[in-house]
């Protein structure tokens, strides 16, 4: 039965599998695109000797050891021409400044230089000639026009093989200013097949998660689930983390850099934000539908994001910091509750795939808020998008499987709200059966004692006849409250089929009752034997209907002999035993009678067949235990109460 079950999760979980294999190994191939390691080279003073670099094995990375003239926007001609600070200490927040790296390479070299501009407003010389001008570099903050971009710059050494590379820089708009970012340099072939890789990969990333969050926004609006609509928070303000896709591809020429700006730390600040909201979305056993601290935490958030567009742009950054630590108490919060509400309850495989998917991502985003400012590559791309990836993976398997879960217990309702109905009518058919044919001998009876009082009245009737008529009356108040009972249950209000605990014992009473009349038409002796007086975990009334339904059979094929009810202990279950001394069934007739719409009389062959369903839904079994001349016997179980 292991091995059974054990090779149904295998087939189950195999196409998943397989699906996830396939989805890693794409991004692992389009991860491979891009170059992570680079060979260093560390100019010195100002001066990168490169003369014996073969440029052509690859790409390599420029130290920032570049000269710097800070609060000065120099000239080529100029820089040359200016002091260097004292003991060579060059602060980087100045709002202006100037730098200038001289490269020594073999002659007659094409080359390539790339990276992210140095701050907001960059004008680069080479040889003296300008050769790229983002944004507007001036010491007036008035005429000074922000903007920040990743550029490459083509380079030729000439016949000496020396070129003079100058940066200038004008920052206005954040509290530091002029670093030299992460800088590439190789042949133009090199650099852009890195760039083609970085591109890819970058697209990849943040496009699938704009479509992943379209796609989880709609799954929200939808099935009005708070999961999707937290994977949609967590998907789209990931997205835009990388300012490579922001601002090169998705913002057009001519936007607002400022406005971007503000864009572009309110998003770092949403992120740890999102973050809590993915954990309280998918554990709200834990954080609870209607936390207090759910609703802290957003409102808290809400001020702090309207504060974004509020406060100077040189408070932006502290305003950001702030935010990412008034997630840390929440953070912690969550995770205490977390511990303590799984200590005492049971974890399932879901529930450690979820806590697992999401503690890679809040791993990753601590890692990389702890690495954004000292990394350029950090604080441009950032691998929070990564992360996010792999925590949808992880989750889109959680959420399938409860999907699935969701589907075969909605299959199993209705299955069974299809087997309750079908129930009902038959019973109601056969009760209404039942009713007729005890209310005909009711009305012979009431009226001949009628007829027997007015004559005990006008006393012409024999001494014993008080004796026959008190034994008439009780016989009719007996039948009427039979009758009664069956029209009540017919015709009564709707009850909901519950499974609870079932006393065998008034089972067997009420079935008694209904059951007697009907065998004693036909002269046959109905017994019931209780083993013990126990207790099962059923539905009273589907019960009742299985006993009247194998006893009614019993009667149709038995005259004049005897039908028995017994109970036996078996283990987990109760063991119901229905014999009769009939005629039995015939042999070709076995194999067909739990089929629906089978039947050799004039019924619609759907008792046994419904007998059969109403033992299953309580977790039991119905069969013939045995037939013959001698009679036959149908055996059925039902669980014992506390089994289940």
């Amino acid at each position: 039965m292991r091995g059974n079950k054990l090779i149904r999760l295998l087939r189950q979980c195999a196409l998943p599998f397989l699906a996830l294999l396939v989805l890693a190994g794409f991004f692992l191939t389009a991860r491979g695109r891009v170059q992570t390691q680079f060979p260093v080279l560390e100019p010195q003073n100002g001066v990168l000797d490169a003369r014996g670099v073969d440029f052509t094995d690859g790409v390599y990375h420029i130290v920032n050891r570049w000269e710097y003239r800070p609060g000065q926007i120099l000239s080529p001609e100029e820089f040359s021409l200016s002091d260097a600070p004292e003991n060579g200490e060059a602060p980087i927040d100045s709002r202006l400044g100037t730098w200038r790296l001289v490269l020594l390479a073999r002659p007659g070299t094409y080359l390539s230089l790339c990276g992210f501009s140095i701050d907001y407003g960059t004008r680069v010389f080479v040889d003296g000639r300008e050769v790229r001008n983002i944004g507007f570099v001036s010491a007036d903050p008035a005429e000074a026009a922000p903007m920040l971009r990743y550029m490459t710059l083509p380079l030729y050494t000439g016949d000496d093989g020396r070129l003079e590379i100058v940066y200038q820089y004008s920052n206005f708009i954040h509290n530091d200013g002029g670093f030299i970012q992460n800088t590439l340099i190789s042949t133009p072939e090199n650099i852009d097949e890195y760039q083609r890789g970085l591109t890819l990969w970058s697209l990849l990333l943040s496009c699938g998660l704009i479509f992943f969050a379209l796609y989880f926004l709609l799954g929200a609006a939808i099935r009005k689930n708070r999961e999707y609509a937290a994977l949609a928070l967590c998907c789209a303000v990931i997205a835009f983390r990388d300012h490579l896709f922001f601002g090169e591809y998705l913002l057009g020429p001519g936007y607002d850099f400022v406005f971007h700006y503000r864009l572009i730390v309110l998003d770092a600040s949403l992120i740890p934000f999102s973050a809590l909201i993915l954990f309280a979305a998918f554990f709200p056993q834990v954080c609870g539908k209607k936390s207090r601290s759910v609703i802290v935490l957003v409102s808290l958030y809400a001020a702090l994001l309207l504060c974004h567009f509020i406060v100077g742009t040189k408070q932006l950054v502290p305003l950001c910091v702030v935010c990412c630590m008034c997630c840390v108490p929440f953070l912690i919060l969550f995770v205490y509750r977390f511990i303590r509400h799984f200590r005492g309850e049971r974890m399932t495989s879901l529930d450690a795939l979820t806590i697992a998917a999401i503690a890679v991502l809040i791993g990753m985003l601590v890692y990389e808020g702890l690495n954004v400012s000292s990394d350029s590559v950090m604080n441009h791309f950032g691998i929070s998008q990564a992360a996010m990836v792999i925590c949808i993976m992880i989750l889109s398997v959680v959420i399938n499987s409860r999907v699935r879960r969701q589907a075969a217990a909605l299959e199993k309702t209705r299955l069974q709200n299809e087997l309750l109905g079908r129930t009902n009518e038959m019973n109601r058919d056969f009760l209404r059966t039942v009713a007729h044919e005890l209310k005909t001998p009711l009305t012979v009876i009431s009226g001949y004692a009628q007829l027997m009082g007015r004559q005990l009245d006008k006393g012409a009737l024999a001494e014993n006849a008080p004796q026959r008529l008190d034994t008439i009356r009780q016989e009719a108040d007996r039948l009427a409250e039979i009758v009664t009972r069956l029209m009540d249950y017919t015709y009564g209000a709707d009850r909901e089929a519950e499974l609870a605990s079932v006393d065998v014992r008034e089972l067997f009473g009420s079935a008694g009752a209904v059951l007697r009349p009907v065998c004693d038409k036909r002269g046959n002796k109905l017994s019931f034997s209780d083993a013990g007086g126990v207790t099962v975990h059923g539905n009273s009334e589907l019960l009742l209907q299985v006993l009247i339904n194998l006893v009614v059979n019993a009667n149709r094929h038995t005259e004049s002999g005897e039908i028995s009810v017994e109970t036996e202990d078996a283990g987990a279950y109760v063991a119901f035993r229905v014999r009769d001394t009939g005629t039995g069934i015939a042999p070709e007739i076995v194999p067909h009678i739990f089929e629906k719409g089978f039947t050799t009389t004039e019924g619609k062959g759907l008792g046994l067949a419904i007998c059969s369903e109403s033992v299953a839904l309580h977790g039991g079994t119905l069969e013939l235990e045995s037939t013959g001349p001698q009679g036959s016997c149908f055996r059925f179980t039902v669980p014992k109460e506390g089994e289940k």
